[in-house]
């Protein structure tokens, strides 16, 4: 006779008979199919929903466990009551429900400790409920689960929970469980002992059908609202129709801001805050609802804030991003100031923030459209130097007045590693630029005209651009760049600004000089900078006909000896040699120039001539020193001041 598990056999269980018959007769046990298990759990799950499922599969699982062990006690004369335990291990081998190995069995039936762990391989339950569904995000064997924890149960004499820390069902490699009394559980047990309570699958299916016509009633609503929304986009109504209807048909107030929180559109109560000045009061007062608020920007999802007085007029407030191009464009909030945000509003408002990224995303393709067919003619009037050009005409009958003083600017934009794996932010940078001039081309009353090429930000500024802001053309880009570079960070912008041109005639040649003011800059090799091409002097000249480079290495082949002295003596004969010059070889003057003695000046004038023999008598000689150091002050490698 069996005395432990590991001998048991299912020819055992045939074996084992009474006057009814074998011991599946009589203890009235069956033997199904799993794919008929399989076609049950199908049906009861679409029913009911798996969350509602769950609970009656567990429990059918934990009376079968309940009903073997008792049944295997009584036909069996086991060695001791930790065989009759691990023969519900062996169970589940026989039956095909799945290969049970535990991994760890710490069990004293004396002492009441129950806390084991081990592997269901090829658990049936499992795939069968992948034959029919995708993989879901927790455990399914609720059948195992229940079987095991009813089985251990009764032989323990005190209840014992089994949890699947791992599972088939989920996309795991096995089903991994763990077994514990609920004393060993604790807390960690407390809502998976409600799925053991006693449900009646009348009253579940009773909800269900509630559920179901609550369901189809909020798809009705839903519908109805979707098609009007769509109705106002597709007849080209804006924002202040979208937020009417979801306010009328929802009865509360709407409002749409910008993903800067600024307000775009609203309907509704007036006197409630944007959130840009209800953020700024969470943050001063370190209120409850940042978190919220960083959710809802971090990760994207509709939120609820509940105002209080000290953040505004109270109110209950559902916000939910507005996404276009899997960018936030925005949000769409729901405003109460009485009464409770419901369960169907999290729903509307979301289809409502669809809606309204359908008519941004329309709005902004008319503008983009706009702005490039503006773009494109203005790099043809800056290729041509043709001043009755097709495209400054065409400028002209849109309202721009050419005929007046212009700069062009040029924004040259390049990340460090000059990799070409970097155009999302390149892209994001020029966004930036550009959104940034538009906002400030309203501030002046005076439109802009903006190109968008490859690295390149190119625009035509209109002198009294700069005069209405009250500001020079200087202070004005050195405050834009301060404000923009930790926006674009890391990526580097050298801006380039050519010289004021009266006539259309001469965009063409503004162009090049903004072209030639980034050459430069970028010879200085300084991260972020603006340079003016006025400030090049003589050498602009120059620049027209050669290249920054091959004017840097004429002037290293004059300088280099004299400007590696100075580094490495920590001279200053460059310096005085530039000074020297520019006070045309007067040595009194250039010694008050740099405060030092004339003794001192003399001494390094000299030192110059002899260590590096040079001529200082020679005119040709002093031309070319001067356009070298010309050179070198303006490629930064020296500075006089």
């Amino acid at each position: 006779m069996v005395k432990q598990a590991s001998e048991l056999t299912l020819k055992h269980l045939f074996e084992v008979g009474t006057h009814n018959g074998d011991f599946f007769q009589a203890n009235r046990m069956i033997i199904s199919s799993a794919d008929a298990w399989g076609t049950l759990l199908r049906d009861l799950i679409m029913a009911l929903g798996i969350e509602r499922a769950k609970p009656f599969i567990l429990r059918y699982g934990y009376s079968c466990g309940v009903h073997e062990s008792q049944t295997m006690k009584t036909m069996f004369d086991w060695e001791n009551d930790r065989e009759w335990l691990l023969a519900g291990v062996k169970m589940h081998n026989i039956s095909g429900r799945s290969s049970s190995l535990p991994t760890r069995l710490n069990i004293d039936t004396d002492a009441g400790v129950f806390d084991v762990e081990g592997y269901w391989f090829n658990s049936y339950e499992a795939k069968q409920y992948l034959q029919h569904f995708p993989p879901h995000h927790e455990a399914v064997c609720y059948f195992l689960a229940g079987y095991a924890g009813g089985y251990c149960s009764t032989a323990m004499g005190k209840k014992v929970v089994f949890k699947e820390v791992e599972c088939l069902g989920k996309g795991d490699a096995h089903c991994h469980f763990i077994g514990k009394t609920v004393e060993l559980w604790g807390e960690e047990i407390s809502q998976d002992l409600i799925n053991y309570g006693q449900m009646d699958i009348g009253d579940e299916l009773d909800q269900a059908y509630k559920r179901i016509e609550k369901q189809r009633e909020l798809f009705r609503r839903g519908g109805i609202l979707n098609h009007e929304l769509t109705r106002i986009v597709l007849e080209g109504k804006g924002l202040d129709s979208i937020i009417q209807t979801i306010g009328d048909r929802l009865q509360c107030s709407v409002m749409i801001e910008s993903q800067h929180f600024k307000t775009i559109a609203q309907y509704g109560c007036l006197s409630v805050l944007s959130m840009e000045g209800i953020i700024e009061k969470i943050q001063r007062l370190n209120s409850p609802e940042k978190e919220k608020l960083n959710k809802l920007i971090r990760e994207r999802v509709t939120i609820q804030l509940d105002i209080t007085e000290e953040l505004g007029t109270p109110h209950k407030r559902l916000i939910t991003p507005i996404m276009v191009r899997n960018k936030i464009y925005g949000y769409a909030s729901l405003i109460k100031t009485t009464g409770e945000i419901g369960e169907l509003e999290p729903l509307f408002i979301e289809r409502a923030s669809n809606i309204c990224a359908l008519q941004i995303m329309n709005e902004r393709t008319v503008i983009e459209t706009e702005q490039r067919m503006k773009g494109e003619l203005l790099d043809e009037v800056l290729r041509q130097a043709n001043q009755d050009s097709y495209a400054a005409k065409r400028l002209s009958y849109l309202g721009y007045n050419l005929n007046r003083p212009h700069y062009v600017v040029v924004f040259q934009l390049q990340h460090p590693s000059m990799s070409l794996e970097h155009d999302d932010s390149l892209s994001h940078a020029k966004d930036l630029i550009i959104d940034r001039l538009r906002r400030q081309s309203a501030l002046a009353e005076e439109p802009l005209l903006i190109s968008n090429r490859l690295d390149q930000v190119r625009v035509l500024l209109p002198e009294d651009f700069i005069k209405r802001l009250s500001s020079t053309i200087s202070k004005y880009w050195e405050e834009f760049l301060k404000k923009i570079q930790p926006e674009i960070n890391p990526l580097h912008l050298l801006i380039g600004i050519s010289n004021r041109c009266q006539e259309v005639s001469r965009f063409h040649k503004a162009f090049k000089e903004a072209n030639k003011a980034i050459e430069v800059a970028r010879i200085k090799k300084q991260n972020n900078q603006i340079l003016l091409f006025s400030e090049l002097g003589h050498l602009a000249i120059l620049l027209d006909a050669r290249n920054p480079e091959e004017l840097t290495d004429y002037a290293d082949g004059i300088l280099s000896p004299i400007y590696n002295y100075d580094i490495q003596y920590s001279a200053e004969l460059l310096k005085s040699l530039y000074y020297y010059l520019n006070n045309e070889c007067n040595l009194y003057k250039t010694a008050r120039s740099m405060n030092i003695s004339i003794g001192g000046m003399r001494y390094r004038i000299t030192r110059i001539k002899d260590l590096f023999e040079i001529d200082l008598n020679n005119s040709s000689t002093r031309f070319e020193l001067q356009m070298a150091l010309d050179i070198y002050l303006v490629t930064g490698k020296i500075s006089i001041g």
